[in-house]
This record gives C-alpha cells, sequence and structure tokens, in this order.
C-alpha cells in the first residue's frame, strides 16, 4: 500500500491506457453545462482521501461502474453528492452545478456496511458510460471497456492487496476473473436486487465480525 502505488493507480484514472469512446471520465473530463469549475480535480482530490482513509481497510467491494448520480459527480465509488452534503465534512465539494445528486445504489451499500471501516469501495470500469448523447444516463460497460477497466482493476488490487474481494453484480465478477482474483459473488442492489445484496452482505461481514477470518 506504497504511496507510490496509489499516485500510479490515480494517475491511471487520469490518463487511461486506451482512449474513452462513449465514456466519461470525471477524473480528467470536464462538462461546462454540468459540472462546477475545477471539477476534475476536486473529483480526484475526493478519491484520494477516501482511498487514503480506508488505506487499512482487509474488504474490498468490487462494482460494476461509475454512475451519473453517484461517483460520476462526487469520484468515489458508490458515494452520491446527497451523502456528502449529509456528512458534514467540508473537506468535500459537490461538483455537479444541480447538485445534490442521490444515488440508491449507494445508499444501499453504504447502509449495509453501516459504520464500518473495514471495506473499501471500486469499480471494475471506473469511468461513466453513457448513452450516446446523453450524458445524466448510465449503460452497461461493454467488454472492450471493461478489458480498459481491468487495467486499472489490477493496479487498485495491487496497491490495496485486500483479504477478501466481493464482486457486486456479474460485469464486475467477470472482470476480477479475467484477473485471477478469488472473489466472492453477491448480487448488485439495483433492479429489484436489495434484499439479496443486503442479505448476502450482512451475512459475510458478520461471519468476519464473529470469526475473526473468512
Amino acid at each position: 500500500m506504497s504511496r507510490s502505488g496509489l499516485r500510479t493507480l490515480l494517475a491511471a484514472l487520469t490518463h487511461p491506457p486506451t482512449p474513452l469512446t462513449g465514456a466519461f471520465n470525471p477524473y480528467a473530463d470536464y462538462d461546462p453545462a454540468l459540472d462546477a469549475p475545477g471539477a476534475p480535480r476536486i473529483r480526484l482530490l475526493n478519491l484520494a482521501r477516501y482511498l487514503r482513509e480506508r488505506r487499512q481497510a482487509p474488504i474490498a467491494l468490487i462494482g460494476e461502474a461509475a454512475g451519473y448520480r453517484g461517483c460520476r459527480f462526487t469520484g468515489i465509488p458508490f458515494t452520491c453528492e446527497a451523502q456528502l452534503g449529509e456528512s458534514g465534512n467540508t473537506r468535500y465539494r459537490t461538483t455537479s452545478l444541480r447538485g445534490n445528486y442521490d444515488e440508491r445504489s449507494a445508499r444501499c451499500l453504504w447502509r449495509a456496511i453501516g459504520a464500518r471501516s473495514d471495506v473499501i469501495f471500486w469499480n471494475a470500469f471506473p469511468w461513466h458510460p453513457h448513452r450516446p448523447g446523453q450524458p445524466l444516463s448510465n449503460r452497461r460497460p461493454s467488454a472492450a471497456e471493461l478489458r480498459a477497466g481491468c487495467f486499472v482493476l489490477k493496479l487498485f488490487l495491487s496497491w490495496k492487496q485486500p483479504e477478501r474481494v466481493i464482486a457486486v453484480g456479474r460485469a464486475a465478477e467477470r472482470a476480477l476473473r479475467t484477473l485471477g482474483a478469488p472473489t466472492i459473488y453477491v448480487r448488485h442492489p439495483s433492479h429489484g436486487g436489495r434484499r439479496g445484496f443486503e442479505s448476502a452482505i450482512h451475512s459475510l461481514l458478520e461471519w468476519r465480525v464473529v470469526s475473526g477470518e473468512w
């Protein structure tokens, strides 16, 4: 978990190994119609702070991709502007001109882990895939995009070296399997999967609390 490893990870996010087509890079791209001035840097700083605060977390929850109601504007996986505003942490600034976007999946994941600090979030495709001409939309990343994301996912796992990796959804599971990472699959909370996700996460995290191991 070296500082150089974190710098390499953040640099790869800012400058992807292959050009992004049909996806928005929250850490480098700027949309004057949607973003406040300096938004890419704010998002990168938000993420860097989050990663440093969770650097000791042994459990990594890997999602699919950044969503427009969450990471697209905050820079932090599974975290939305509304949550940052409610946290009262003045170090964070929301970066949307509209402000206070709320994301159901983000709420679900944070509710599931509660106040625990032993869990860290990431995305298999760490940028925001959207439909053509619709920047405020989400779509599933393509196979090529997931391959590009795997380069950064590998850097994340190398820097973090988590004890346990949990894939939130099938796309994340496929990306992690591609890298040969030992993975536990749980259903994504969207599209009617909330109860299944919460039940699986509670069981996994409670087992670690009771047993002290996996």
